[in-house]
């Protein structure tokens, strides 16, 4: 598999790996840096908007993950491997080839609580916004990913995340799950519409998503 086929959701897969911050400085230490940097870019006019744009565009390496998974691969560095970078489309991201191998069983899982969980978390608390606002601006890209693909891999992964075992104990719910909003994986697909706000709309010049729910 070519790794240039991650590109799609912005993520570089290169021989060393390099960026302005890691994700893991942007959660602890260096968040308001991280947060200043997207507010100069799009204007977000508070940390809420702001933690909800990086949300969105971290949602893109999150289903890059679960893509590489469908293809029978993993990549496992750590949150300080992950490099954010700055690019014409905002921020993008940087992982070093050396981690890549192949899926084993348990990475669904770690996917989910050792990358997607912990920076919702940081998120919510940095931000000062809703964890379920968060997790379903990972799920857009999720729905998306898995609506292109076709494999029984793909489809056996999409149907895990909706389980809440796999969620749990650190969480008791799938959060996936409750974002079909009594649809079907692939009702919610052709007729994919947000449960929760992401907030964009606050920023200058932007105006309501199709799929917000705020619209009537």
């Amino acid at each position: 598999m070519m790794m240039n086929e991650l590109e799609v959701f912005q993520v570089a897969v290169q021989k060393g790996a390099s960026g302005f911050l890691t994700v893991q400085e942007s959660m602890d230490n260096r968040s308001a840096e991280l947060l200043a940097e997207i507010s100069q870019t799009v204007e977000a006019p508070n940390e809420a908007v702001a933690s909800s744009v990086f949300m969105r565009r971290f949602g893109f390496f999150i289903t890059a993950q679960l893509y590489l998974l469908a293809q029978g691969k993993m990549w496992d560095g750590q949150l300080h491997n992950v490099h954010l970078v700055k690019n014409d489309s905002g921020i993008s991201f940087s992982i070093d080839e050396r981690f890549l191998r192949e899926r084993q069983p348990g990475d669904l899982e770690i996917v989910l609580k050792q990358y997607a969980m912990p920076a919702v978390e940081a998120f919510k608390k940095i931000g000062h916004v809703s964890k379920v606002t968060l997790w379903e601006n990972i799920w857009g890209y999720v729905i998306w990913m898995y609506g292109m693909q076709d494999s029984a891999q793909a489809e056996r992964d999409a149907a895990s995340l909706m389980d809440a075992e796999l969620w749990r104990p650190e969480m008791r719910k799938s959060f996936f799950y409750q974002f079909l909003g009594g649809q079907t994986f692939p009702e919610a697909k052709n007729n994919y519409r947000r449960l929760t706000c992401c907030l964009l709309k606050e920023v200058p010049g932007t105006d309501k998503c199709p799929y917000c729910p705020l619209n009537k």
